[in-house]
């Protein structure tokens, strides 16, 4: 009926679709009657570009670029350049004033127009105009586009060597924040593990604030190297469960595997409302097995299964939500549209440290900045960023916290931490 349906559209409606067109209309909308705000149709032409999100992969320039509105003008700044991208390896640093593309001056723009100009497919080289942070002379860079990892795996700061993974106030302390769980995950935590352990820290802050899931197979591995069977606790990671009630237990993976955890260091495991789905089965699965203590706020509570179906054809993917989890002690993930906050969803932290939403945002840009800010004078650059973050609230704010890290939530890591017996460096 459907079949007969799309060609009688095809031969005879007034609007004259392809049956390209058709085909993705039908699929957009069977999609859509799921009710089920996770299930969706990719079309070929977003194909690519799904995929890519998945993998943590764009193409660009590799830099992040922040507006200042100043008193005159509009100022955009490189809050970091992606180590490694064409950026960087043009010179390009954080703090650096973006002052012109190609012949384009920037002064009466806004940041969502610098960002089209920036993700120009059709220019493979840009020429960068440049102010040097500290420096009174500008300097033009040709960078040129290419498709781009971005790491999900990031540390406390950069040196010149790259990454660290310990706290620079307390480095005894490692630290180690996960933006995403993409294909590479996996390999760059455990890169992450060694680089901690090798420098000597004692316990570890695995900060998962933001990070809203990807690929499980990627969540299941990190737990692996975190936890191993306990005759207590058992060795479930998460079951899944179909519309039907049954488990699918079968997959090895939703298991711990004897052998294969790398790091017993005590923990602490930060999350806020924006963690969810991959992110709260590895937060769930270390507070039930009682292997760390979990800070921050509630988490998001998505935990609900998608199957990714190639389509005959060629003709796109298919994101079906086909199944939900349930966290080891049994409790859903998933938190139902009619969820009221006392029901059992998602993940409620051991130590509960809110932030008004003010904070939250100030924190969370700072501490983006902070991991990722690349330049010989990193501290006075992340000093000027901090006093634009405050202009930029109408100067009515002060940073939380205690510096350098102005994150109250960090800083009840560091006291759980600190607390288990962990030396205090002076």
């Amino acid at each position: 009926m459907l079949i007969s349906t799309l060609h009688r559209i095809e031969r005879e409606a007034i609007a004259q679709p392809s049956a390209k067109e058709l085909f993705e209309g039908a699929m957009a909308g069977m999609a859509y009657v799921l009710a089920d705000e996770y299930s969706q149709y990719i079309p070929p032409i977003r194909q690519a570009i799904y995929l890519d999100r998945l993998d943590n992969r764009h193409e660009g320039f590799g830099i992040l670029v922040r507006l200042y509105e100043a008193e005159e003008e509009n100022q955009f700044f490189i809050a970091y350049p992606q180590h490694g991208a064409p950026a960087y390896r043009a010179g390009i640093r954080s703090g650096d004033q973006l002052l012109q593309i190609d012949d384009i001056p920037l002064t009466d723009k806004t940041h969502s127009e610098v960002i089209r100009l920036l993700r120009r497919q059709e220019i493979s080289e840009m020429h960068l105009t440049i102010l040097p942070f500290g420096q009174t002379d500008p300097k033009v860079f040709a960078v040129s586009r290419e498709r781009i990892h971005s790491d999900s795996v990031e540390g406390d700061h950069f040196d010149s060597d790259g990454r660290v993974f310990h706290l620079e106030a307390h480095p005894q302390i490692g630290y180690v924040r996960m933006t995403t769980f993409s294909g590479a995950t996996a390999e760059e935590f455990g890169n992450a593990l060694d680089s901690m352990q090798q420098s000597g820290v004692e316990a570890f802050i695995l900060d998962l604030r933001g990070n809203a899931g990807g690929d499980v197979w990627s969540c299941i591995l990190v737990a692996r190297m975190l936890m191993s069977p306990d005759p207590l606790s058992g060795n479930i990671v998460v079951t899944a469960r179909d519309r039907e009630g049954w488990e699918r237990l079968r997959h090895r993976h939703f298991v711990l595997v004897e052998g294969s955890q790398r790091c017993t260091l005590p923990m602490v495991v930060l999350i806020d409302g924006e963690s969810a789905s991959a992110s709260e089965i590895l937060a769930a699965a270390l507070q039930d097995h009682r292997r760390a203590t979990i800070v921050g706020t509630r988490s998001f509570g998505k935990g609900v299964i998608q199957s990714i179906i190639n389509l005959p054809f060629q003709s796109g993917l298919l994101q079906l939500t086909d199944s939900e989890y349930r966290r080891p002690n049994g409790a859903p993930i998933h938190r139902t549209r009619h969820a009221a906050d006392s029901d059992d969803w998602g993940v409620v932290p051991d130590r509960i440290v809110e932030m008004p939403e003010t904070e939250r945002l100030a924190v969370l840009t700072y501490r983006m900045l902070r991991s990722n800010a690349i330049s010989d004078q990193r501290s006075a650059v992340l000093d000027q960023f901090r006093q634009q973050i405050i202009e930029d609230m109408d100067g009515e704010f002060e940073f939380p916290g205690t510096a350098p890290y102005y994150d109250p939530q960090l800083d009840e890591a560091i006291r759980i931490l600190l607390e288990c017996n962990v030396t205090e460096v002076n």
